[in-house]
């Protein structure tokens, strides 16, 4: 008998929170449209609501707030980054473990700057994503206005990737992979790949291109390939 009846409450308690589930996944999707567009300070709960299509109300009831909204947004995104990165820092590190079949150091060095150019461009290829324009547009907003959100974006997406960029870079200019030097070089490489994102549109009218189509990022890794080799080999050369 006991077994008979739960069954029922079962289904109804797993029907609830899937409800619940979509509704806090709608509310996070609107949250990433608006707040990608309007920053913190410009979205109101209303504007949120409205975009979510849901009552306002359920802004307090499923995350306590805006701030509750915004902190879930920032961990959403970059969980979501987390992922979409996750195969090139694999395919990164894998790479680098087998550093040591290849019989010359010159060689070891090429295929290091083969390993950076690579997780760079995957870096590149998510930025020009026209799905992935929002999440660009928030770990910009993140960067120039951090909150206190950006502890969840940085150790939950960006530090994997400075990390993984870290042990080539390391290899290639000779330096412990914890000298500030190496980290200064993740750190610029990656901001140069997104500064395409954050100055799209100067970047458009001082090229006096139309659009980021095929040819153009082509020509944009091309010019990366370019610039990673010439400052990794003059750091390389340059006395200690």
């Amino acid at each position: 008998m006991d077994a008979k009846t739960s069954t029922p409450s079962k289904i109804t308690k797993n029907k609830l929170q899937s409800k619940t589930d979509a509704t806090r996944l709608t509310l996070i999707r609107a949250g990433i449209s608006v707040f990608s567009r309007k920053g913190y300070d410009g979205a109101s709960n209303r504007l949120l609501a409205k975009k979510a299509g849901v009552n306002l109300a359920l802004i307090s009831y499923h995350f306590g707030g805006k701030r509750g909204l915004y902190f879930a947004v920032i961990r959403h995104v970059s969980h979501k980054i987390a992922v979409r990165f996750a195969p090139a820092i694999k395919q990164l590190e894998d790479d680098f473990s087998r550093l040591e079949k290849i019989d010359t150091v010159e060689k070891q060095r090429h295929a290091c700057l083969n390993m950076i150019k690579a997780l760079l461009s995957a870096n590149l290829d998510l930025l020009l994503n026209r799905q992935t324009a929002s999440w660009a547009m928030l770990v910009y907003r993140e960067q120039q206005l951090p909150s206190k959100a950006f502890s969840i974006l940085y150790n939950e997406s960006l530090a994997s990737i400075l990390s993984a960029l870290e042990k080539p870079i390391a290899f290639v200019i000779q330096r412990n992979v914890s000298d500030p030097e190496v980290k200064l070089l993740a750190l610029s490489l990656l901001a140069q790949v997104q500064l395409v994102r954050s100055a799209r549109h100067m970047l458009l009218q001082h090229m006096g291109w139309e659009t980021l189509s095929e040819p153009e990022v082509t020509q944009l890794k091309n010019y990366l390939s370019t610039q990673i080799d010439t400052l990794l080999s003059l750091r390389h050369h340059l006395p200690r």
